[in-house]
């Protein structure tokens, strides 16, 4: 069946259906069919939603000789098309085409939004919003964003908001500030040739798609297209593969049911299913369809069942399984109860000890949440220790700052540029040192940060040791006084010289000083990753900022670090995403481990009683349903419409999760939630109900 399907691609294939059907596996034979016939590497375009996807293609492509298959996302084109032919359209665009274009990273464009809404909101701006600024300027950016990925223009953005709105007439202003700045915004960045991911694309699919040199360079390019997921795609990207499909010598389009967990990032598996029309072969699989070895390889049944169970649970105008098959059901599920929320947390944690103990792989079990807070990742991550568990954390959204590895540089390079002015405090230093140097526990750290941190007129320093007082230093011993001096003596000879560029700061620090053993970096290798990681955004920030020579070049390090220390999330590179070497059990959010496509046989689905399993993030700013393709002038956003939207994505997230189960799903339930209070969620009221039937 597959080498016929594969036959027919120079007609457009259209293949559709739920996960473990082997839509991928199709799709990465069909790329090694098309290396093996012969057909040039360079005329292979791979587009996906996300480089988290690329890795299967990836393999398929590392073992070809002979050119260089591309695997890009729709922002990827748009940035080669935008270096390629900026000079032809910069003018068009609003740009200036005698300066290049300068890409912005995630803290680079909230730091060139901070320009604009922190005046604002000196002004009054925002007024009864109790919102962090990194979540602020986020919202912000996130509008005139979606206006570029849906395809209506930025004037709309506060009309929209406003005419949805059916609470207080005090927020209409707020939506006037956001339109006020989103124009601000977008104004500067005109004036500075500052193009962040929805101006990309925006560039890219308004004014380079259009422009005839552009698009034969591409046409001429690009003769096979494989798109895998296009469901998690934008409908910008949907609207051009409208226009090029037909002139591809084949093309392979994927679309998974029940996807479109990215909708708040944009993702339209509406508009993607627009695609099927211009394919001229449709195929449509069901949970029984294999079309490659992602099936095969599955040698317990996915638990598909469960997903619809629930679906049906949670709308049961659509109708409900029969006792009988909800008992059937049942033997899927395992459930751990417990009073307290810390109770559950052990008692997950204890049986994932007792799998191990039995024989499970660590590897095949996964810990899933609606959100994995600070507070639950570290007690979950402190009890699996406890108890030797092995375990991996994957929170992509996790700030850099919140990283203790992070945080110690960023206060070392706070104190080594005292004219920066950068407000410390004892807790900082001492957290600082207490990681940075081997055995110096918190209270001891502490001790000495209140022994040698001083901050006269806002400048911080360090005393050295032999400065404090005899007792003190007994009680942090000679031995760690002797580390201190270390990093104390290397910052006192940096400060002393010529001032280099934060990147260069954090580098020389890590590679001459912290990773040395007897510190804290040395053989420690996700720290060493994390400031790796801090080294090259702060790198990229650096290179902006210099490029628009927006600040003097000793000024972007101060910039960056408020930037970072506000809380704003780093961007996060692809390897970050595409590791799949992890050791151990994964501890991950619910909609994290969807996006990435993964598998496991055994799923720990916790706080099943959280109303967070369909509750979206609080967005005052912006609206993901309203500043869709979808929504339609006149409606308004009822609290109707947000439960009918929070159990349509639940039903989504537990058929996605339940698809991707080969063994067993575990709920642990607590009696109060993590607040401590009782909980009703929805996940838990479907569950409710489908026990009560099974009862009868």
């Amino acid at each position: 069946m597959e080498d016929d399907l594969l036959s027919t691609a120079a007609e457009g294939v259209f293949i559709e259906g739920p996960v473990a059907t082997g839509k991928t596996s199709a799709a990465t034979n069909h790329l090694q069919n098309l290396l093996d016939r012969g057909v040039p590497a360079a005329e292979i375009l791979v587009l996906l939603p996300q480089r988290a996807l690329a890795e299967p293609y990836r393999e398929v492509a590392k073992e070809h000789v002979g050119g260089r298959v591309d695997i890009l996302t729709i922002s990827g084109i748009a940035r080669h098309m935008i270096q390629r032919f900026w000079p032809l359209v910069a003018k068009e665009a609003g740009f200036d085409e005698h300066r290049p274009p300068n890409f912005l990273t995630l803290e680079t464009a909230q730091y060139f939004m901070s320009r604009v809404a922190d005046p604002l909101m000196e002004e009054g701006a925002f007024a009864g919003l109790s919102i962090l600024e990194s979540r602020l300027y986020s919202q912000l950016i996130d509008n005139p964003s979606k206006a570029a990925l849906v395809g209506f223009p930025v004037s709309e953005i506060a009309p929209r908001l406003k005419d949805a709105w059916i609470g207080s007439s005090e927020r209409e202003s707020v939506f006037d500030d956001v339109q006020r700045a989103a124009d601000e915004y977008l104004k500067l960045c005109r004036k500075h040739n500052l193009l962040d991911y929805g101006i990309q694309l925006k560039v890219f699919c308004k004014h380079l798609w259009t422009e005839p040199a552009c698009r034969t360079y591409l046409e001429n390019t690009y003769r096979h297209l494989i798109a895998d997921n296009v469901e998690e795609d934008v409908p910008v990207t949907h609207d051009l593969l409208l226009e090029w499909i037909p002139e591809f010598d084949s093309a392979l389009l994927i679309y998974d049911e029940g996807g479109g967990y990215r909708k708040f990032l944009g993702a339209d598996p509406e508009s993607a299913y627009r695609l099927k029309d211009c394919c001229e072969h449709h195929v449509s699989l069901t949970g029984d369809d294999s079309l490659g070895k992602d099936a095969a390889e599955n040698e317990q049944p996915v638990i598909t069942d469960l997903g619809e169970q629930l679906t049906g649970a949670l709308h049961p105008h659509k109708g409900m399984a029969s006792p009988s098959e909800i008992r059937e059901m049942r033997e899927q599920l395992d459930v751990l109860y417990e009073d307290t929320y810390p109770e559950m947390l052990e008692s997950v944690a204890e049986q994932i000890r007792d799998m191990i103990g039995g024989g499970t792989p660590p590897e095949d079990i996964v810990v899933l949440a609606p959100f994995l807070s600070d507070t639950l990742r570290y007690e979950l991550s402190n009890t699996l220790s406890r108890l030797n568990v092995p375990y991996s954390l994957r929170r992509p959204s996790r700030p850099l700052s919140k990283e203790p590895a992070v945080k110690a540089l960023l206060a070392f390079a706070a104190v080594a540029h005292p004219s920066w002015k950068v407000r410390l405090g004892i807790r900082d230093v001492a957290q600082a040192l207490s990681f940075s140097i081997k055995d110096l526990d918190p209270i001891r750290a502490h001790l000495l940060a209140s022994s040698v941190f001083e901050s006269d007129d806002e400048r911080p320093r360090l005393r050295s040791f032999s400065e404090i007082g005899g007792q003190r230093q007994e009680r942090v011993t000679y031995r760690l006084g002797k580390q201190y001096d270390a990093i104390q003596d290397w910052i006192t000879r940096y400060v002393s010289g010529d001032s280099q560029p934060l990147d260069h700061f954090l580098n020389r620090i890590f590679g001459e000083l912290l990773s040395q053993e007897g510190f804290g970096f040395h053989d420690d290798f996700e720290a060493g990753a994390l400031a790796e990681r801090l080294v090259e955004s702060a790198r990229k920030f650096r290179q902006v900022i210099e490029r628009t020579e927006f600040e003097e070049t000793m000024a972007v390090g101060r910039s960056y670090l408020q930037t970072v220390r506000k809380g704003v999330a780093a961007a996060q590179y692809v390897q970050d995403w595409a590791d799949d070497d992890e050791e151990g059990v994964l501890l991950t959010p619910a909609h994290t481990f969807l996006v990435q496509n993964r598998k496991a046989p055994h799923q720990f689905w916790l706080d099943v009683g959280s109303t967070g399993w369909h509750s979206r993030i609080r967005q005052p700013l912006t609206h993901p349903y309203v500043l869709s393709r979808t929504w339609e002038e006149g409606q308004k956003w009822t609290d109707s419409k947000e439960t009918e939207a929070g159990l349509t994505m639940l039903g989504r997230l537990t058929t996605g999760l339940t698809r991707r189960c080969t063994g067993k799903v575990h709920l642990a339930i607590s009696g109060r939630g993590q607040n401590g209070e009782k909980e009703r969620g929805y996940l838990l009221k479907a569950f409710q109900q489908l026990f009560g039937q099974a009862r009868r």
